[in-house]
């Protein structure tokens, strides 16, 4: 679970912004969108199961979203996929001539398996500076280890907690200086490096849902085709969500040699072709029931859905899937082609206490003020994103306004009481 994350300089963020998952202790409403991790040193502390980052157009919010993309990217291939001397990805504040070439910060606050990391790190696009790790497995601080780079020997200064974490000299030789120790311990199984890497890799997602990027349906209609536990809730939803369908079909069909060369890069088909036959790929056919006049049912494939249907049907299977594995996952333009009452569902499974038994969470970026007025979201769950006169990125949680409790939250947002919301001068006009 994810407690905290601090980005700077990256991209339009600037000086440091911090994103908090931890709860307000004077918020008694809504106490099902809570988990209790169970910290040591920290037991009375309870997590958020969701964040809404709202904001205008080119406010930064996909930014935030992308610095902790950025941050697991990173982790997960540095020791793999960057080269010796290749440049780190990392984009920099641009609007600084200074920070342009001052290192950019990263740090997280994560909880696995009820004991809490602080993982960081400090990269420009050549090199890492600082790297850390401290643990808190009995509620005080262990600094497993911190690496940082020093330029008058051109060579990193290496410390640790020899009572708590083994400093391997061999794993810190394999260390280039464009990659992670964290990424280069866990390719070599370091079992105490393989904790925090594998929850970068495994427990943290990322969903865009923004205009020219897809998701596909395959993974729903996997659950369906192969009957699993999740096809009845499913049904019940797409049943429930107005769309007029009774039931939904999935069949495998093998796909002919025509389709193949329709659907598939040149490469696949070349390949295929070198061994002698262009056949043997299948794929899923979807289609949904309606129920019509007089009695009549009809059929209607995927394809020929409304978008709002595709992109439902499409995000519903890894909902369960984020539930069921209690992922921390990250979603940009949440309500693209989505209904907000479709919105208010998910976010009803996701705060079941029943559904969501592992912690899952999701933070999402979205422009649609109608969740703010509703009881699906607590006040301590909404974060604001503007910039200011140089361009930077602020993120600022609702809370810091002390709005009354009575207030209509999406009129003051509306109205600019929060910040927030673009600034035009007079309406737009066409010369």
């Amino acid at each position: 679970m994810l407690i905290e994350f601090k980005v700077s300089n990256y991209r339009s963020i600037k000086d440091e912004q911090v994103l908090s998952l931890v709860a307000s202790n004077y918020d008694n409403s809504l106490l099902e969108n809570l988990t209790y991790p169970k910290l040591a040193g920290l037991s009375k502390v309870k997590l958020l199961k969701g964040a809404a980052i709202y904001g205008p157009n080119a406010s930064g919010k996909s930014n935030v979203l992308s610095a902790l993309s950025f941050m697991s990217y990173f982790i997960k291939d540095s020791a793999t996929q960057i080269a010796p001397n290749d440049p780190t990805g990392v984009e920099p504040f641009c609007l600084d001539s200074e920070l342009v070439t001052k290192p950019s910060h990263f740090e997280i606050m994560i909880v696995i398996e009820n004991i809490r990391y602080i993982y960081g790190f400090e990269l420009d696009k050549k090199r890492v500076y600082k790297e850390y790790l401290v643990a808190f497995p009995k509620g005080s601080a262990q600094y497993w280890f911190k690496r940082i780079y020093d330029s008058s020997k051109d060579d990193y200064n290496w410390e640790h907690s020899a009572s708590f974490f083994k400093l391997d000299t061999e794993l810190r030789k394999k260390t280039r200086s464009n990659s992670l120790f964290l990424s280069t311990g866990a390719q070599f199984n370091n079992a105490q490096l393989m904790v925090i890497y594998n929850w970068f890799k495994e427990g943290l997602r990322f969903v865009n849902l923004e205009a020219g990027f897809g998701i596909s349906p395959s993974f729903t209609a996997t659950l369906i085709e192969e009957k699993k536990p999740e096809f009845s809730a499913i049904l019940s939803l797409l049943k429930s969500a107005d769309f007029g369908i009774m039931d939904a079909d999935v069949k495998e069909k093998e796909l002919a040699a025509e389709e193949i060369k329709a659907n598939y890069p040149p490469s696949i088909i070349r390949d295929m072709e070198a061994k002698g036959k262009l056949t043997g790929l299948k794929t899923l056919e979807i289609s949904f029931k309606h129920s019509g006049t007089s009695g009549y049912n009809a059929h209607i494939d995927f394809d020929e859905e409304s978008a709002g249907t595709q992109r439902f049907f499409s995000l519903v299977g890894p909902w369960f899937d984020i539930l069921e594995h209690g992922y921390t996952v990250l979603i940009d333009e949440l309500e693209t082609s989505l209904h907000p009452l479709l919105i208010m569902e998910l976010l009803k499974l996701l705060f079941n206490s029943k559904l969501n038994t592992k912690g899952a969470q999701v933070i999402f970026a979205t422009h649609n003020p109608i969740l703010l007025d509703t009881d699906i979201i607590r006040r301590d769950q909404v974060w604001f994103t503007e910039k200011d006169d140089v361009g930077a990125t602020h993120l600022y949680p609702l809370t810091d306004y002390k709005p009354r409790k009575t207030e209509s939250l999406m009129r003051g947002y509306l109205a600019g009481r929060y910040g927030a919301i673009p600034f035009i001068p007079e309406g737009l006009k066409i010369k």
